[in-house]
């Protein structure tokens, strides 16, 4: 999980992973602002400009080099998306 500053308000030690707290989620801080709508342009991913609270789903054997995988499911917001999230998840944890 990454979490980025959205508000003026939003630092690294406000961050409450509770919600998240299987031993495979990692929690990582993005400090120099990588993930974004640059980040899901990259992906080929359009959220219709939702740059934050999002998704994205790879297959487990993706591969990561110069040109990223394109992911298999994504979306926003992760609450609002959550069903298609689980049910896309569970042929991947099967």
């Amino acid at each position: 999980m990454v979490w980025v500053r959205r508000w003026a308000t939003d630092a690294r030690g406000e961050i409450d992973g509770g919600g998240m707290v299987d031993r495979r989620v990692t929690h990582l801080w993005d400090a120099g602002g990588v993930v974004g709508q640059g980040f899901l342009d990259r992906m080929g991913v359009d959220l219709g400009g939702l740059d934050y609270d999002f998704f994205l789903l790879f297959d487990r054997d993706a591969s990561w080099g110069p040109d990223p995988p394109r992911p298999l499911s994504s979306g926003g917001t992760v609450v609002r998306e959550s069903d298609r999230l689980a049910r896309d998840l569970e042929p991947l944890l099967g």
